[in-house]
This record gives C-alpha cells, structure tokens and sequence, in this order.
C-alpha cells in the first residue's frame, strides 16, 4: 500500500522542525473503509473537521461528518530513524472530544525524539448505534481507530516512525479504548505497548449491554416507529448529525448518572452474522476468557479521580441519602431487590459510616464516585492482565497536585487530584497555554512523566536514570507493587487495598468466579 500523503509545509516550532500531516478516511454511516488517495498536492498543514458532538466548553454543537483525519507529528521524515510512535486516543466518553492540537500538542513528546499520531473517530450514535445485526453492526467508531492503526502499520515508516514500536495511550474513554484494543481480535497485533490512564474498558460508562433498546429509543425520540432494523436506520441516516447528538444528550438525562451509566452509546457487543467482530463479547468476558494481547502495559490512577463530578452530584444528597443501591454499578445488571438494598447498605457504611452526606464529607463522597467511575474497574482488570499475561503490567497512582490541569482549567478548579491531570504534563496546550516555569514542580514532573512515558514506548520499560529522579519502576507482579508519582517517585504496594477489595467483593458475589483471584 502507498502512503497516501504529500508534506507541504515545514514549521519551526522551539527550535524543533515538525511535520504535521493529515491523511483523511471517507466518512461511511455504518463501516470503515480507506478514503481513495489523491493526486496533486494535498495542503494538510490545518486541521480538518472534528467529528460531531455537543462542546461543553462552548456550550454548542460543533463538527461536521467529514471528520476522519489521522494527525502525524515527527521530529523529521528520515525513514531510516526507526523512532517508537505514540498513538493518541482522546477522551470524552465516547461521545465527546477530538484529537486537535489545540488540546493536545505535540510539542512536549515529540522533543523526546518519538513520532506521536492523533486522530478522530466517529462518535455517539454516528459512532457507536448498533441494532444487532448487519444493519448497524455497532463499534463503528472503535473500527475507525483500528483502520487508523492499519494506517500507521502501513504508513508510519515514512514518518521516520518504526510499526513494530507502536505504543497506544489515552485518558478516560481514550484509555478505555486502548483497552479494549488490547482485548479485540481486530486490534492483535496492530500495537506493542499499551498506556490506560484514569479509564477501563469495564467502567459501567465504557459499555452498554442494551444497544438495540438504545438505537429504538433514538428512533422514538424521531418518531420513527417500524420494526425493522433496515427501515430505521435508513431513517436515522437522512436525520442531520447534529439533531442525532442534540436527542442522545435528551436520551442521556434519563440514565443513572450515580451508577456510571452516563451514556447511551458506547461499545456493545455486536451481533453474529458473519462479519468481523471488534467486540465479540462482554469486556469482563474477554479478560476471563485470556484471550487478549500480550504486551507490556502501563495503568494508573489520580488520586481524586472524580473531584470534577463531586459539586454536581453533592447538591442532590436529599435524592438518594436512603438510597445507595443508586451507586451499584450499572455494569452488575443486578436487579434482585433485596439484594440490591443489602448492597446499597453496605456501600453507605463502607464510605460515610454514621456520618451524613453533606459538605464535610464531599471527600467520602469523591471517593465513592472515584471507585464506580473509575477505580475498581482499572485496578481489578489490571490485575486480571497481569495475572493472565506474561508481559510486564506496571502501575502507578498520580498524587501529585499543582492547581494547574487541564481539565482542572476548563472547569474552573484548582483543587485536587484531578481525573486527567496526568495530560497536563504530556501535551502542549495552545489553548491553556501550560508550558510549565522553568524550576518549577510542574516543569520538574514533566520532564519526570515524558522521561518514563516515552521510555516506556521505545524499550517497554518506564524505569528511570534521570538525575532528578531515578526510580526502577516494578511490574506490578503478585505483591501489587505501583509507582506513587507524587512531588517524589516512590515504589508502594498495594493501591488502594481496602477500595478495591471491596468492590472486588461485591463483584464476587454477583458475578461469580470472574473474581476468584481476588479471594
């Protein structure tokens, strides 16, 4: 296959030439298929589109279907320098975000002498809509991030980058994504190394086991009303993307937010008939069964994961103070009363005691939202992978606060561990413009993050000898071991124990063996 891309433009950029390329797949309702080439000259040194979604920021549907674009950032085009390549998915839920310089700039990473590779996929129901069957097959958008890695298998080289050193990386969804890369038959073989940050592919919000209801509830909000799957879809098509975001965002305001189930379409397992599977069955089904890729892995935490999500939920204490069964993540499918109000009960105790829920125990409240969202599902399926595989897992905890973040600056906070500050240190924002002062502590755990990061993806081992901070970082092996980044680098054991056990518990007795390690 020929790479399909022309450079057009060289810039300097901090002394630093950089390449920017965009190479652009077709934009297909339900499949992803190779855009045809182009001849002449192709000017891709601006953005294009991002796919369509509702900005928080902006407070405003933005985007437009012709979206797919790969961005290609290299420190020169020598396809004789072999450099390791970092291939970015951003987060956003599923739904949200794209994978634009203005949030995530290439400045820092690439300074570290590797080729880094961002890209958009197609999102919420565009992205996502599965009817069960060769209709709309579902994971659409996940198709599109695996033809981008066939890409990069076959491309990157003329990038100066190497296809065998290909590293993925993301926060939030985008480390669900890379997860569930690690777990596809599709993605096997299309990377070596993995970096899940703050997010897994079995938090409650990363997975919907009700795809088909999902799709006919879109319908419904459409007054569509067939039942078949070929007449609604075709329907759902003529409909502009922008009302399709505007009634999923309607659709979303009916779920259990508390439970983790946020949106309505994300990855789903898809229906058997006949065709290539990115997702054949439950995440916690594809890690039992161990039937995922073996390569080095590195997965990891903040220490206040769900700061951002506190102040909103906080306020609607009186709505579920006598009822914390609300908490029982959606992803358990539990609907036996009894046992739900035990379990609800036991959550109540575990996290507030006799203590009311109010503005003094918002840290109870953060921690309880942290271990839904997020932290059971990162800690106990890391575990299970590295219990399962024999590549190196390593894991580490972000404790290390500064009220600088980048989601910490959209929103307008300053306090905590927040869920992606680890971003803050890996790219330059030209939107917060969050180039660190020089002898600071932010500019000092930069240098600490890209030196092991980027280690991580040209040797598969995050250790450091850097003056101001060496540190061998363990895998996490059977005694747990993980890397506390805080002000300082300092090997632990055990991350969170008593949290993640018991969710490992209450996982246990609803799912069964799944968990027997755990014992």
């Amino acid at each position: 296959m020929e790479c399909q891309y022309t450079v057009l433009k060289e810039f300097l950029m901090q002394n630093l030439i950089l390449e920017l390329i965009n190479s652009k797949y077709i934009l297909l309702r339900t499949n992803s298929e190779q855009a045809d080439g182009w001849s002449g000259i192709k000017d891709a040194t601006s953005h294009g589109a991002t796919c369509v979604f509702y900005c928080m920021i902006r407070q405003a549907i933005v985007g437009d279907d012709d979206c797919l674009f790969i961005n290609v950032y290299t420190p020169d085009l020598n396809k004789d320098a072999k450099r390791a390549v970092m291939v970015w998915f951003h987060p956003g839920g599923f739904n949200a975000g794209s994978g634009d310089d203005d949030v995530y700039g290439p400045d820092f990473l690439v300074e570290k002498d590797v080729v880094l590779v961002t890209l958009n996929f197609r999102l919420g129901a565009v992205g996502f809509l599965n009817t069960l069957d060769e209709i709309a097959p579902g994971n659409a958008g996940m198709k599109d991030q695996v033809l981008a890695l066939e890409w990069v298998r076959n491309n990157i080289v003329n990038f100066g980058g190497c296809p065998d050193r290909v590293t993925l990386f993301g926060t939030s969804s985008g480390s669900a994504s890379v997860q569930y890369h690690v777990m596809s038959p599709m993605s096997q073989g299309l990377f070596s190394r993995a970096i899940m940050q703050s997010g897994s592919a079995v938090n409650p919000w990363a997975f919907t086991s009700n795809p088909k209801e999902n799709a006919m509830a879109l319908a419904d909000k459409f007054g569509i009303e067939t039942t078949s799957t070929a007449e609604m879809v075709k329907k759902l098509a003529k409909i502009p993307t922008k009302d399709l975001v505007q009634a999923s965002s309607e659709l979303a305001k009916n779920r259990n937010f508390l439970s983790g189930d946020m949106h309505v379409f994300v990855p789903s397992v898809e229906g058997d008939h006949g065709q290539k599977k990115f997702l054949p069955t439950t995440p916690w089904e594809l890690l039992k069964s161990g039937k995922i890729s073996d390569v080095p892995i590195i997965f990891g935490l903040t220490a206040d994961e769900s700061d951002l999500f506190t102040p909103m939920v906080l306020p609607a204490a009186d709505n579920f103070v006598n009822h914390f069964d609300l908490f029982i993540p959606s992803d358990l499918n539990l609907t036996d009363a009894a046992q739900r109000q035990m379990i609800g009960e036991s959550i109540k105790k575990f996290y507030f005691n006799e203590k009311p829920v109010n503005s003094e125990t918002a840290m109870e409240l953060t921690n309880l939202l942290s271990d839904v969202y997020f932290i059971y599902g990162a800690a106990l399926s890391g575990k299970i992978i590295s219990s399962r595989n024999s590549a190196p897992v390593y894991q580490y905890f972000f404790t290390f606060h500064s009220p600088v973040g980048m989601i910490k600056t959209f929103f307008q906070m300053t306090d905590g561990v927040m869920h992606g500050d680890e971003m803050t240190y890996e790219f330059y924002s030209t939107a917060l413009k969050n180039k660190p002062q020089p002898g600071s502590p932010e500019e000092k755990k930069t240098n600490e993050i890209l030196e092991m990061w980027t280690n991580f993806a040209k040797q598969g081992n995050p250790s450091t000898t850097m003056d101001t901070a060496k540190i061998e970082w363990k895998p996490m092996g059977t005694n747990g071991n993980y890397l506390d980044i805080g002000n300082d680098l300092a090997m632990k054991k055990l991350m969170l124990n008593d949290r993640v056990m018991f969710w490992a518990n209450i996982y246990k007795n609803v799912l069964g063996d799944y968990f027997k390690m755990f014992n």
